[in-house]
């Protein structure tokens, strides 16, 4: 008696969107953008500090420029988000 296998074609299987490239120049920009961002506002944070430590009663002056640098990170991190969301670029 012969046992025959049922196959499946290959047509009915959910096929998965695979990346014609490894590496995304893209993303890569944007994260190094992202880094940027975190960087300056730890610099500031730094600055304030450093102020704050040095006796400095004018350590307020930061805010501004924490409140900028935070939305300058921010506004890198939602592109960087976005772009590997809508490239499909951030699966491994």
């Amino acid at each position: 008696m012969y046992a025959g296998t049922v196959s499946t074609p290959q047509d009915e299987r959910p096929q998965r969107a695979i990346p014609e490239f490894g590496f995304c120049e893209e993303k890569a920009r944007l994260q190094d953008e992202f880094l940027a961002a975190i960087q300056e506002l730890n610099a500031v944070l730094s600055d304030q500090t450093r102020a704050v430590i040095e006796g400095d009663s004018d350590f307020s002056r930061f805010d501004v420029l924490i409140h900028l640098a935070q939305e300058k990170k921010a506004q890198a991190k939602y592109a960087w988000i976005a772009h590997v969301e809508s490239h499909h670029c951030g699966e491994a």
